[in-house]
This record gives structure tokens, C-alpha cells and sequence, in this order.
């Protein structure tokens, strides 16, 4: 009786295997590589890599193509003849916007069978000119940086969440360079309507809107805020100019200043940004930015659309005005607002940061106001729109704000 022999395993040599293992040309990671040196989990989104000449620029956009699967977080460098229309929109000695349209518009789902990633087509966006770029350091991307760290803390988000608006928070799409002033530009997401400095110049559309709207506006801008820092990011430029508007949303824009939150974010840094009415008394002692200084910003964002007028409107931005905010001046209350909302607006302004309420503190409130609102505009009895005639024209003069904070420091 013969015996069926059992079939004997494959052998594999280890030395085969290992020696297929290398390090990724994408993600740097030791992987079994195909024919062009890449791992399987590089191979898709390196297709849709572009190289922008400057190793800097290209390491980032690898690392973002490459490091999470989530759509959100890939940003591109896109070739500057790949824009079309482009129209300057804001023009200054360092600060450059444009308008232009993207011809092919931002990658979005894999295409099996011309094996590469599908657009989804012309859109406008805006070109943020990066000025005196050309040699670009690491530090010149933090903007791009933040953004890319705050889409890793929303994943569990729908990345195309409220017709296409990611939650609160401008779409940053990647970079591209100018070849004329070999300038680098950050693409972002363009928005019809503006800002909230452009809403509120149109005196009679701003007295028109109802506070069900302003109040539904504020919601936005703070949920904008509480996953900015539910992602330890600190906005550190809250003002009316970088709230965009679209449709019904308002959106934060602009993460120009944003830094990680246990980062350092002082007053000993040369580069101190922000606009001085928004900037809490802290920042201008020297203190550490910290949450509670954007929850101050936030406070005169709250101001802002209780009145229509930038805080301290009436007042030349200078080394006094500066001086007095830090001793405990705030705009005058000079009209009316929903229950509970100028108490909500003076908690989040107080001298001291550690008294000030937290954004999740601020939501709760800010909801509860709103619906209030919301039964009372349904009942035919909105909260009425009052003109204060102490709102007059504007009439602003500023000086250098690194100088002011400077004096204020030595005195």
C-alpha cells in the first residue's frame, strides 16, 4: 500500500524577501517597493505629485500626499499655468492676493481605470503671494503646516461637511510659484462675499440683518474656534477681516499667526501680528498667547456685530489706546442685543484670562441665546435693530504696532 506523501511547504528565501524591502521614495518608510522604488500606499497619491524645484516645498507636499489616507489632508504644488484670470484683489508692499481661476480645481477621488486621481474641475480660489519667497524656509509653510495639523484632528469629520465648507475653517488646497517674481503663493479657497471688515461697510445690508443671522453668524465663527483649539492650535489674529463669509456661513480664515499651543507665542518675538482693538491686554504686557487671548478677539468680533463698527472706531491706534486697554478700557455698549449676550461678550473680554470663558463654555451659550431667538423670531418678536447715535464715521490713524507694545512694556 503505497502512502500519499504530504506536499511539502514552499520555501522562500529570506534574503529574497528582505532584499525587496528598501525605503519608500514617498513616505520614507521601509516597504516592499515596486518597479519605481515606491511602496503601494505611495503609489497613488505620488501621481499626483508635481515637483516645485525647492526641497522644502516638495517634502511637505509629499508628506502630505502620502502620510494619511483622508482627502482633506492632501495639498499640491500646482504649476502657476494651471490658473487662469488671475486679478490682484489686495495689493500691498508685503501682502498680495489674488483672485484666479483653477483650471483642473483640487484632486479628489481615485479613478481605477485611467489610474490616476480624478479634479473636480474650474473653481475659484485665491493666490496668498508669499512675499520675498523664493528661498522659502520651513518656517514660511506654517500656515499651510497648521492647516494640514488641524484636518489630522478633524478625520472623523465628513471633509465635504455643509456643502462643501470644512468645519469653520477656509480650505487651504496646497502651493504654487509665480515664475515671473519667483514668489511662492498658498491656494485657498476664494469666497464670494468677502469678509465681515467688507459686510459691515455696507451700512444699510448690516442694519438689515436680522440678529437671528448675526447670531447664527457668531455660532459658526465659534465652532470655527472651538476645533481650532480642540486641535491645540491657537488662531492668534481673530478680527473682522479674517471671517469670510459664503452663503450663510461665516468662516475663520487667514492661519498666517496660528501656532501650536504650547509653543511659544509672545510678545518677545519680533514678529507680533494682530490688529489692536482685537488684541487682549496680555499680549501687550508680554504675557504668553494663550487660548483666552483669542477668546478676547472673539469679544470684539461679538461687539462688532452689535454695533456694525470695528471697536474703537473713533480712536487712533496708537501707544495711548493700548495703554488704556490694558488698564480695562472697552468699547462702550452703545445698543441693544438678545438677553444674555452683552454678559456673554464682557465675560469673554475680562482683564484676566484665567476668567474668561472657554469656547465649549461659549457654544453652550451662545446656542442658548439662539434658540431663544429663534422662538421669539417664529412668534413675530426678533430682538430689535437699533441704530446707536453714537456710532459715527470712521476715522483711524496706526502706528507700528512692534513699537507700541515696546513702550507699553517700559512703562
Amino acid at each position: 500500500m503505497k502512502h500519499k506523501t504530504k506536499n511539502k511547504p514552499k520555501t522562500t528565501s529570506i534574503y529574497n524577501v528582505l532584499n525587496k524591502i528598501k525605503r519608500c521614495n514617498g513616505c520614507n518608510r521601509k516597504r516592499k517597493l515596486n518597479e519605481s522604488q515606491i511602496c503601494k500606499s505611495c503609489y497613488k497619491p505620488m501621481t499626483a505629485f508635481k515637483p516645485s524645484g525647492n526641497k522644502i516645498v516638495d517634502d511637505f507636499i509629499k508628506y502630505t500626499l502620502t502620510n494619511r489616507n483622508e482627502m482633506i489632508s492632501k495639498m499640491e504644488f500646482v504649476p502657476y499655468d494651471r490658473f487662469k484670470n488671475i486679478e490682484l484683489i489686495v495689493g500691498g508692499v508685503f501682502d498680495k492676493i489674488y483672485k484666479a481661476t483653477w483650471i483642473d480645481g483640487p484632486i479628489s477621488y481615485w479613478n481605477h481605470k485611467k489610474q490616476k486621481y480624478d479634479t473636480y474641475g474650474e473653481m475659484k480660489v485665491a493666490l496668498k503671494e508669499l512675499h520675498n519667497s523664493k528661498y522659502i524656509s520651513s518656517e514660511g509653510l506654517n500656515e499651510l503646516k497648521m492647516y494640514y495639523k488641524f484636518t489630522l484632528s478633524m478625520a472623523s469629520y465628513d471633509p465635504y461637511d455643509n456643502d462643501g465648507y470644512y468645519p469653520y475653517i477656509s480650505k487651504y488646497y496646497g502651493i504654487t510659484l509665480d515664475p515671473t517674481t519667483q514668489n511662492f503663493a498658498i491656494i485657498i479657497k476664494y469666497y464670494e462675499l468677502g469678509d465681515l471688515t467688507n459686510h459691515l461697510s455696507f451700512t444699510e445690508e448690516f442694519f438689515n440683518r436680522s440678529w437671528l443671522d448675526k447670531l447664527n453668524m457668531l455660532n459658526n465663527i465659534i465652532l470655527g474656534l472651538k476645533n481650532l483649539h480642540n486641535a491645540n492650535i491657537l488662531h492668534g489674529d481673530i478680527h473682522s477681516g479674517n471671517i469670510l463669509l459664503e452663503k450663510n456661513f461665516a468662516i475663520i480664515g487667514d492661519l498666517t499667526a496660528a501656532k501650536i499651543s504650547n509653543e511659544t507665542l509672545d510678545s518677545d518675538s519680533d514678529e507680533i501680528f494682530g490688529v489692536i482693538p482685537y488684541m487682549s491686554p496680555e499680549v501687550f504686557l508680554g504675557q504668553k498667547f494663550v487660548k483666552a487671548s483669542d477668546i478676547y478677539s472673539f469679544s470684539m468680533i461679538m461687539w462688532e456685530l452689535m454695533t456694525g463698527r470695528r471697536p474703537f472706531w473713533d480712536r487712533n491706534h496708537d501707544a495711548d489706546l493700548v495703554i488704556e486697554i490694558c488698564n480695562g478700557l472697552r468699547p462702550p455698549i452703545v445698543t441693544n442685543a438678545p438677553e444674555g449676550y452683552i454678559e456673554l461678550m464682557k465675560e469673554c473680554w475680562h482683564n484676566d484670562p484665567n476668567e474668561r470663558p472657554t469656547v465649549t463654555n461659549i457654544e453652550s451659550k451662545i446656542k442658548n441665546i439662539l434658540l431663544i431667538e429663534s422662538d421669539n423670531y417664529h412668534d413675530n418678536n426678533p430682538t430689535k435693530i437699533i441704530r446707536s447715535p453714537d456710532i459715527g464715521p470712521i476715522t483711524i490713524n496706526s502706528s507700528p504696532l512692534r513699537s507700541m507694545i515696546d513702550f507699553v512694556e517700559s512703562t
